[in-house]
């Protein structure tokens, strides 16, 4: 019988428990590399963003190894020691969200035109 999971629910170790070692995959430049958990293990994955350190692109959370997989066996396994983020994905990131809906008048300060 199995008991409940001893962590933190949804954080990376939940998911590492669940599914096995977690893998980093970015969809560019065909890389990816294995997520070592040392500092982010009781860190809730809902709440992290990954990205390339090669390209700056948005980086995917995988939990199969992706050159194992049909139609991706030209990922390259790109292990880097010690990682440094790219400078436009930090601005990216960082940066104020830019809406994805288009603001009404009320937001602008003007009026809306009476009918």
């Amino acid at each position: 019988m199995v008991g409940p999971f001893p962590g933190v629910p949804y954080s990376f170790g939940a998911l590492r428990q669940t599914y096995g070692p977690l893998f980093v995959r970015c969809d560019v430049c065909r890389r990816y590399a294995r997520l070592h958990l040392a500092d982010i293990r009781d860190t809730d994955s809902r709440t992290k963003t990954f990205s390339c350190c090669r390209c700056g692109s948005d980086g995917a959370l995988a939990i199969i190894e992706p050159n194992t997989e049909t139609g991706m066996t030209d990922y390259q396994l790109d292990q880097v020691d010690a990682p440094q983020h790219h400078p436009p994905a930090v601005d990216r990131l960082s940066g104020s969200p830019t809406p994805a809906y288009r603001l009404s008048a009320k937001h602008y300060g003007v009026k809306a035109p009476t009918r």
